[in-house]
């Protein structure tokens, strides 16, 4: 499947890179006429028009500022990788914002819960700590480091992402409810992924999105690492359609080779229409947005 640049994700001014663009998006998601992108060395989420090509208005998500230095940054950054909409029970127009770190390391268990107002901005920020939950999920699994999630009513999905030394996918499943109040709570696998290999680089999960009828459209890469916290030089990335028990519907490549990131889609008459955001894995680069149609 071919994908096509929409624009760079440049922002009204500059981060902790000291560049005035997202570098690493992480999070994407699609609400009324804005594209709400996070990512994961930054202490800010972007909001973009849904239109244009305006700069992303930034937003504070945490207080305190990260090194400028890529290698300090990395090891204090958040790491948030993960952005979900979800309802407001009062209020079933408005939306909540939920953003997760990946929990591979200790800096990166933390979480923000925020409600967007009528002019599409942050409002009522909560502030998550997820030591508790994140050291009872990572007695589940090899190694730590969740990449996507969706929520299913009060089930909280979490894609664990695996790499060269552990390459299985897990489904991790918690309480949302639990999750967002801070109370301890039950965990499982729901799910093992074995997904193909692209030039013996294992595909795993970077984001996932839940579709109207129940399955779950999934970005992946195959990043040669063989550990949670380093980069590898990117072999592939493709597309994977689940169904609701997380059985593989199909396969599908992404052109050009790009590590895909942030997900957000929907079906249209010819199939599944998706937007995407990237990790340039370079902080002078910067990430971009991406749509495509995934013809199945």
């Amino acid at each position: 499947m071919l994908l096509k640049h929409l624009r760079d994700l440049s922002v009204e001014a500059p981060l902790a890179s000291g560049h005035a663009f997202l570098s690493a998006a992480s999070g994407l998601v699609v609400i009324d006429g804005h594209h709400y992108v996070v990512g994961d060395d930054e202490h800010h989420l972007a909001m973009f028009p849904k239109a244009g090509a305006e700069k992303g208005r930034l937003m504070r998500l945490f207080p305190g500022e990260l090194p400028r230095d890529a290698k300090q940054r990395k090891a204090q950054k958040p790491d948030l990788e993960m952005l979900l909409s979800l309802p407001i029970a009062t209020d079933g127009r408005r939306r909540r914002l939920l953003t997760l770190g990946s929990g591979s390391t200790e800096q990166r268990r933390r979480g923000v819960l925020a409600e967007i107002d009528d002019a599409g901005l942050l409002c009522d920020l909560q502030l998550l700590d997820l030591q508790g939950l994140y050291a009872a999920l990572e007695a589940l699994v090899p190694e730590l480091n969740l990449e996507g999630a969706v929520a299913q009513g009060d089930a909280l999905l979490l894609f664990n992402r695996g790499n060269m030394a552990n390459p299985a996918t897990h489904i991790l499943t918690t309480p949302l409810s639990a999750v967002i109040d801070g109370t301890a709570a039950e965990v499982s696998i729901a799910k093992e992924l074995q997904l193909p290999s692209v030039k013996g680089v294992p595909l795993s999960v970077t984001d996932a999105c839940l579709l109207d009828d129940g399955a779950i459209l999934v970005s992946t890469v195959a990043e040669a690492t063989d550990n949670s916290y380093a980069d590898g030089a990117l072999a592939g990335s493709a597309l994977v359609l689940l169904d609701a028990q997380f059985g593989v519907i199909a396969i599908e490549e992404m052109q050009p080779k790009i590590k895909v990131e942030g997900l957000s889609g929907h079906y249209v008459a010819g199939g599944i229409e998706l937007l995407c955001v990237t990790d340039a894995d370079n902080p002078a680069k910067a990430a971009g947005l991406y749509s495509g149609l995934w013809r199945i």
